[in-house]
């Protein structure tokens, strides 16, 4: 396998758990549960964890051990949502050009 190999494994990794932690907004989900919710072990859910961390995406809470999304995926969302709402805007006028009468 090739260390590209290897990095994009490492990488869909990541995503998977970034994925599999925005179902766990409230109570957080311990490393446990997400290894067996995505037939991972346990070290990788760490190096996972630990790189969303690193980039602010995940926090874990020290009293209960489990890991949570970040505000930051709802901003992420909400840029998405905004950058639809731009593309609607523009669709309506454009749309009302073509029907409007003169």
């Amino acid at each position: 396998m090739s260390r590209d190999d290897d990095e994009r494994g490492a990488a869909l990794k990541v995503l998977d758990v970034l994925d599999a932690l925005s179902a766990y907004a409230v109570n957080g989900v311990s490393n446990a549960a997400l290894a067996k919710q995505l037939n991972l072990s346990a070290s990788n859910i760490t190096r996972a964890t630990r790189l969303l961390i690193e980039k602010g995406w995940a926090r874990k809470d020290e009293t209960t051990g489990h890991f949570h999304p970040t505000p930051r995926m709802a901003r992420v969302f909400g840029r998405v949502m905004a950058d639809l709402d731009r593309a609607d805007q523009r669709l309506a006028e454009i749309r009302h050009n073509f029907t409007r009468t003169n």
